[in-house]
């Protein structure tokens, strides 16, 4: 009985034998398993002189010490264990008998300390860790620590040759309240994270690298953040710089739904039926063409008759003609951006007039003209872009958020490379 008690406890110490078990004991105000066991063995020789056990070593009592095991059955499981005191008589010291499930002076056992770092992988609060493993949260703050220490990146580990950068919400103390986060463009693991996403701050973090890791950087993918730019062909002359596709129909698609706005509010109160129709169907507007049907005809209660999507477009977008040039435009460049055909975008690019489009898409068709050669590039590297790193955001965001947010940039930045960098 007792040796199935060790087996269902993963305890293979031979050393120590189980006396008895109590449920439903009172401790630390919840009701726990309590094991009670002995450890006694010969001792080979003194831990405190080294001398050899030929006589000199005596059993002096015992310490009882109240060991902390993994849950079983959704209760707090303990081991009192009653470790054996051992007197030298060649030093006249005292010394407690060892065991491998835990370490000395130590009352957490070690499959507890190795189930933490398991559980600080996963998408959960440190609180709920700490429940999990019976153990305070100050505990796995620690084991938090001891872990992101050895997942820091040093000058001397180098830069991949492709990277992806990015921003993302940090915690309130930070300056901006942004942080930086760059990944390795090529298998998508995460670099490092900075805390401040400032150019100047970003130079002072690279330049630690050796200048001849930045030159043989050989692309930087980012969003369209203008600082971004300057920054990146300074630190790293020989990267190529490519915009994130998302970013560049984002941005697009963001100036037409305005437009769109712009006209369905003016006829809010010149024909409130159109204002309708331009506030329902205004996925007909980001919808890509080819996507659009025009031979399925269906029941639409804005226009009291049977008709398509195709149809209900070209009507609403025959409304306004500055709707009509822009609507063209935007996807006129989705089109040709989707293809990479780069002398198509670069046709349409240059043949637009400022009077044809809303004042947005002229702001966006200003800036593409400004970085004509970073969307050569984009469009000559199609196989590079955020979407890694986007989706990490979002999980960056999912762990601040079942973790109740955080406060201490430090803590946050150890639990994100913890569970994107560790048993990967």
């Amino acid at each position: 009985m007792c040796n199935d008690i060790l087996k269902l406890l993963k305890i293979k110490d031979e050393n120590i034998q189980v006396m008895k078990v109590e449920e439903d004991v009172e401790v630390r105000g919840q009701l726990s398993t309590v094991v009670y066991g002995t450890l006694s063995y010969k001792p080979e020789a003194c831990m405190k002189c080294g001398c050899v056990n030929d006589g000199q070593i005596h059993k002096h009592g015992k310490r009882v010490s109240r060991l902390t095991l993994l849950k079983s059955q959704e209760s707090n499981v303990y081991l009192n264990l009653a470790k054996e005191r051992f007197k030298c008589l060649h030093c006249s010291k005292t010394f407690t008998a060892q065991t491998s499930i835990v370490d000395s002076h130590c009352f957490i056992t070690n499959r507890v300390k190795l189930a933490i770092p398991h559980r600080l992988t996963r998408v959960q609060s440190e609180l709920d860790i700490a429940n999990d493993c019976s153990v305070s949260p100050s505990t796995v703050k620690r084991c938090l620590h001891k872990l992101s220490q050895s997942l820091t990146v040093k000058p001397s580990s180098g830069l991949p040759r492709h990277i992806s950068i990015d921003e993302f919400k940090s915690v309130k103390n930070v300056t901006t309240a942004m942080s930086f986060l760059f990944v390795n463009n090529e298998t998508n693991q995460i670099i490092d994270i900075l805390e401040d996403r400032r150019i100047h701050k970003l130079k002072e973090y690279f330049y630690r690298f050796d200048r001849r890791e930045r030159i043989a950087v050989r692309t930087v993918t980012a969003d369209m953040y203008e600082p971004y730019i300057n920054f990146v062909h300074e630190v790293f002359p020989n990267a190529i710089l490519i915009f994130d596709r998302f970013h560049i129909v984002q941005h697009l698609n963001r100036e037409l739904n305005k437009q769109r706005i712009s006209v369905m509010n003016a006829y809010r109160y010149k024909s409130s039926t159109d204002y309708t129709k331009l506030k329902k169907h205004w996925r007909l507007f980001l919808s890509d063409r080819q996507d659009i049907n025009s031979y399925e005809y269906f029941w639409s209660k804005s226009f009291k008759t049977y008709t398509t999507s195709r149809d209900i477009l070209g009507y609403l977008l025959n409304l306004d003609q500055q709707l009509y040039d822009t609507y063209m435009l935007v996807h006129q460049l989705r089109e040709a951006l989707k293809q990479c055909d780069w002398l198509r975008f670069k046709e349409i690019l240059r043949g637009v007039e400022k009077k044809q489009v809303s004042r947005g898409v002229w702001r966006v068709i200003r800036f593409y003209k400004k970085y004509e050669y970073v969307l050569y590039a984009t469009i000559q590297h199609p196989m590079f872009n955020n979407g890694a790193i986007e989706g990490i955001n979002n999980k960056i965001k999912l762990i601040k958020r079942v973790s109740y947010g955080y406060r201490n940039f430090n803590n946050f930045k150890a639990r994100i490379l913890i569970i994107f960098k560790l048993y990967q």
